[in-house]
C-alpha cells in the first residue's frame, strides 16, 4: 500500500492563488457550521472549533484527498449526543474519541478504504443531490431571518440540542426541516432578508462575471464583507428591521494559550477499559470512516482534474486527526460534503485550501473573535444556498432518467431518503436497492438459455447460477416433454447454487419416468457415479452404431447376396442431392432409394455459395465425371440456420454462412415483411432460399456447359416437410424467376 504525506513545493507555489481564496471561502463557512454541530451535539462549542482547526490542519496536510474538508460533521450528533449521556461525561467521550482514531488508523491498515469503490455512481450522484438540496432548504431560513436552528443541523427530525438557545425572536415549535422551512415565511425580518438578498446577488454576479478576472479575490470574503456592510447600514440607519446579535456568527473569544486550556477539557483515563467507551469508540470510527469515505467518493466526482483519492491514506489521516482531537478536546472529524464542495466551488486546487482554512480558525478565535462575530448568518446561508444550487440540479435528475430506471431510481431513492432522514440511511437505502436492481437485473439477462432441436434440447447455464434461478430452472425442466433428450450445458459456469443442484438432480432421478434422457456437460458438481453412467450411456450409444449396421448387412444379403458386390463395383446416381446438415433429413430415406443412387452434399440451410469449393468440387464432380440427370436442392421448413439467420443473434463463426441467408431476405425483404405470421413468414423464407440457391446453380459455368452439351442436368428446388415427411416440387423456372438471367449470367462455352 503507497502512502503519501509529501506536499510538492511546486504544487504550494503553484497553486496559492487558488487554495489561499478557496480557504478564506470554506473558513467562513465553517466557523458556524463548527459551533452549530457543537451545540447540537450537547458539546462545549470550543469542541467544536478545535476539531474544525484539527481537520483542516492535521488531517488536511496528510490527507488522501487534495480537495476533501475535514471537520465536525452533522451525521454523528447523534452518536456524540447519546454518547456523552451514556458515559456520564464530556471527559469520558473524549477517550472513546481517542479510540475511535485508533480504530481507524487500523482500518487504513487493514485497506478497508478501497470498499469505497463499489459504492455506486447514482448514489453518489443522488448523496450529492440531496447535500445541495439539505443545504438550500435549511439555509433558507437563516436567509430571511429565522435563526431557530443551529447553523450544520442536516438531519431531517430536530431534537432540543439542534435549536440556537440564543435567537430571541418570534417562533413555533419546530419538528422536522420542512415545518423550520414553513414557519421562516411567518417569520421574516426584513433587515436579515435585504442582507442575505444582497450577499445572495453579489456573490452570483461575482462568480459569473468577474470571478475569472480577479481569481485572487474569493467571492466568500467579498459576500462577507458586503454582508457586514449591509447589516451595519440597516441597523444604523434604514432600521426596517434590526439584526439582533443571534443573527450574527457568535465565536468564543480565547486570547491566550491558559485561556484555551481554561476553556477545554481532557480525556478520563480512568474509563480506558470501560466496554461503553470501547463500544461507543468503535460507533465513532465506523460511521466516521463511512462518511469520510462517501465524502472522498463525491468530491472526487466534482473535482475538475478528476483525481482519485488514496481511501486507505485517507482514513489513516482521519484516525491521526480524530486522536489528536480526543487528546485536546475536540469532538470527533470526518470528511465534511458541505465543506469539501465549497473548496471546489471556490476554486481549491491541493490540500493546502484545507490547511489554510483551519489556520485562519486559530487566528480568528484567538485574535479576531470580535471581527468574525460581525458577520451576518445570513451571508452564510447566502454562500451555501448558492453552494447547494450547483450541487442540486434538474438537470442532473434528466440525465439520470434518460440512464434508465436501474440509473434512476436509486438515484432518486437516495436523494430522498437523506433528505427525510441522515445521509447514512439515505445512502445505505441506496445501495441496498442498486443491489436489489442488479439482482434483478442478472435474473432477467440470459442466464439460461434453451436450444430447441426439436426432439433434443440443450439447457445452456451462464456464469453464476444462484437460488434466485431456482425456479425457472424447475419450471424448465418440467417444459420438458416426454421421450426427449436434454443435455445441461454447464461449460461456462462458475458457480451453481446448492439449491439449483438438488433441482437438476432431483429432475435427473426421475426423469426416466417420461422417458428422457438427461446428459450433463461439464457440470462441476457431478460425483464420479454419474460421470461414469455418461461415459457407459456414451459407450453403449456408439456401439450401437456397430450393432446397426451388422443387422443392416445381415438384411441386405440374406435377401440379395451379391447387393455389396455389385455396390462396390461402382457408382452410377441419377441425382445430386444438394440438402441441409440437419439430421432430420437424411436423403436416401425420404426419397426410397438405395446407396448408390443419389449423389448427396450436405451444409447448414442447403446453401449454393460461390466461395464454397468444397460444394462447387461436388457439383462438378457430379455433373461432369458422374453424369448426374438431376440436380435437387432441397430445404426443409423449421430449419434452424433459416431462423437464426433473421433473429439477430451472434453466433460465433457461422455468422459468416448465415450472412448468405441474410442476402436473400434482403432480395425478398417486401414479400417476407408482409406476411404478418411468423411460422408462415419462416416457411416463404425456407422456400425463396432454395429458389436462390437454384438460381446460384444455374450460374456456374459447367452446369451450363454440360446442359448445352448433353440437354442435362435439371435443376430442381424441393422443399421437405418435415411435420408429415411429404416433398413439395416449388418448379422452379428459371426464366421466370430471373427473366434477364442469359442476358446476365449465360457464359459462352464454345
Amino acid at each position: 500500500m503507497k502512502i503519501d504525506f509529501s506536499i510538492p513545493n511546486f504544487q504550494v507555489k503553484e497553486n496559492l492563488k487558488y487554495d489561499l481564496p478557496s480557504g478564506i471561502a470554506v473558513f467562513f463557512v465553517a466557523v458556524p457550521l463548527c459551533l452549530g454541530i457543537a451545540h447540537a451535539s450537547g458539546a462545549p462549542l470550543m469542541g467544536g472549533l478545535i476539531s474544525g482547526v484539527i481537520g483542516g490542519v492535521i488531517v488536511g496536510l496528510f490527507s488522501g484527498s487534495e480537495l476533501s474538508v475535514t471537520g465536525p460533521a452533522a451525521g454523528l450528533t447523534a452518536i456524540v449526543l447519546s454518547g456523552i449521556q451514556t458515559l456520564g461525561s464530556y471527559e469520558a467521550f473524549l477517550l472513546a474519541t481517542v479510540l475511535a482514531g485508533v480504530f481507524q488508523i487500523a482500518f487504513g491498515l487493514f485497506r478497508t478504504g478501497e470498499l469505497a469503490s463499489y459504492i455506486p455512481n447514482s448514489v453518489i450522484k443522488g448523496m450529492l443531490s440531496a447535500i445541495g438540496l439539505i443545504l438550500i432548504i435549511k439555509q433558507f431560513p437563516h436567509l430571511i431571518g429565522y435563526d431557530i436552528e443551529e447553523m450544520g443541523v442536516e438531519e431531517f427530525a430536530i431534537n432540543k440540542f439542534d435549536i440556537n438557545e440564543q435567537y430571541t425572536g418570534d417562533k413555533d415549535a419546530e419538528a422536522n426541516t420542512f415545518t423550520v422551512f414553513w414557519h421562516a415565511v411567518n417569520h421574516i425580518n426584513k433587515g436579515v432578508l435585504i442582507t442575505g438578498l444582497v450577499s445572495l446577488l453579489v456573490l452570483v454576479l461575482w462568480d459569473k462575471k468577474f470571478q475569472q478576472k480577479f481569481k485572487i479575490i474569493p467571492g466568500a470574503m467579498l459576500v462577507v464583507i458586503v454582508g457586514v456592510l449591509v447589516s451595519y447600514f440597516i441597523n444604523n440607519y434604514v432600521f426596517v428591521g434590526q439584526l439582533a446579535t443571534d443573527h450574527y456568527v457568535n465565536v468564543p473569544k480565547i486570547n491566550s494559550i491558559t485561556g484555551f486550556i481554561n476553556s477545554t477539557s481532557f480525556p478520563k483515563w480512568s474509563m480506558l477499559f470501560n466496554l461503553d467507551v470501547l463500544r461507543i469508540g468503535l460507533t465513532i470510527a465506523i460511521v466516521a470512516s463511512i462518511e469520510t469515505l462517501l465524502s472522498t467518493e463525491a468530491i472526487d466526482k466534482l473535482d475538475p482534474l478528476k483525481r482519485k483519492t488514496n481511501n486507505n491514506q485517507e482514513l489513516l489521516a482521519q484516525g491521526s486527526g480524530n486522536i489528536l482531537a480526543g487528546l485536546l478536546g475536540g469532538i470527533p472529524i470526518t470528511a465534511v460534503i458541505v465543506r469539501g464542495s465549497v473548496n471546489v466551488s471556490a476554486g481549491g486546487k491541493t490540500r493546502i485550501a484545507s490547511v489554510t482554512h483551519g489556520l485562519l480558525i486559530i487566528v480568528a478565535v484567538m485574535f479576531l473573535a470580535s471581527i468574525i462575530n460581525l458577520i451576518p448568518l445570513a451571508s452564510l446561508a447566502a454562500i451555501l444556498i448558492y453552494t447547494g444550487f450547483k450541487l442540486f440540479s434538474p438537470a442532473i435528475f434528466v440525465e439520470e432518467f434518460k440512464k434508465g430506471y436501474n440509473q434512476f431510481l436509486p438515484f432518486a431513492l437516495t436523494v430522498t431518503a437523506i433528505v427525510l432522514s441522515d445521509l447514512l440511511i439515505g445512502v445505505a437505502l441506496g445501495i441496498l436497492l442498486s443491489i436489489v436492481i442488479v439482482v434483478f437485473e442478472d435474473y432477467k439477462v440470459t442466464t439460461l438459455r434453451i436450444i430447441d432441436y426439436g426432439t433434443r434440447k440443450r439447457l445452456v447455464l451462464g456464469e453464476n447460477i444462484t437460488f434466485l434461478h431456482k425456479k425457472r430452472i424447475a419450471t424448465l425442466l418440467d417444459k420438458i416433454p416426454e421421450n426427449s433428450v436434454i443435455e445441461i450445458d454447464g461449460s461456462r459456469t462458475q458457480y451453481i447454487d446448492k439449491d439449483v443442484q438438488e433441482v437438476i438432480i432431483n429432475f435427473k432421478q426421475h426423469a426416466h419416468l417420461k422417458n428422457i434422457e438427461v446428459i450433463f456437460g461439464k457440470i462441476n458438481f457431478m460425483d464420479g457415479l454419474e460421470k461414469e453412467e455418461l461415459k457407459e450411456n456414451m459407450r453403449k450409444s456408439y456401439e450401437r452404431l456397430f450393432v446397426n449396421n451388422q443387422k443392416w448387412v445381415d438384411d441386405k444379403t440374406m435377401n440379395d447376396p451379391e447387393y455389396f458386390s455389385r455396390l462396390s463395383a461402382g457408382q452410377t446416381p441419377q441425382y445430386l442431392f444438394i440438402g441441409c446438415s440437419d439430421s432430420r433429413v437424411p436423403a436416401n430415406e425420404i426419397t426410397g432409394t438405395d446407396p448408390g443412387e443419389m449423389f448427396v452434399h450436405r451444409n447448414i440451410a442447403n446453401m449454393v455459395v460461390n466461395t464454397d469449393v468444397n460444394m462447387l468440387s461436388v457439383v462438378q464432380y457430379g455433373v461432369e465425371v458422374l453424369n448426374v440427370k438431376h440436380i435437387i436442392v432441397c430445404g426443409h421448413y423449421g430449419c434452424g440456420g433459416i431462423k437464426a439467420a433473421v433473429e439477430h443473434k451472434s453466433n460465433g463463426l457461422i455468422d459468416k454462412w448465415l450472412r448468405n441467408i441474410k442476402d436473400v431476405y434482403r432480395l425478398h425483404k417486401d414479400e417476407l415483411d408482409a406476411i404478418t405470421d411468423s411460422d408462415l413468414r419462416h416457411r416463404r423464407l425456407v422456400e425463396v432460399n432454395v429458389k436462390e440457391q437454384v438460381i446460384n446453380l444455374m450460374k456456374t459455368s459447367f452446369i451450363q456447359k454440360n446442359i448445352n452439351t448433353y440437354g442435362f442436368p435439371q435443376v430442381h428446388g424441393w422443399v421437405y416437410d418435415i411435420s408429415n415427411g411429404k416433398l413439395i416440387d416449388l418448379d422452379v423456372d428459371i426464366n421466370k424467376e430471373l427473366p434477364d438471367y442469359k442476358d446476365i449470367y449465360e457464359i459462352d462455352n464454345e
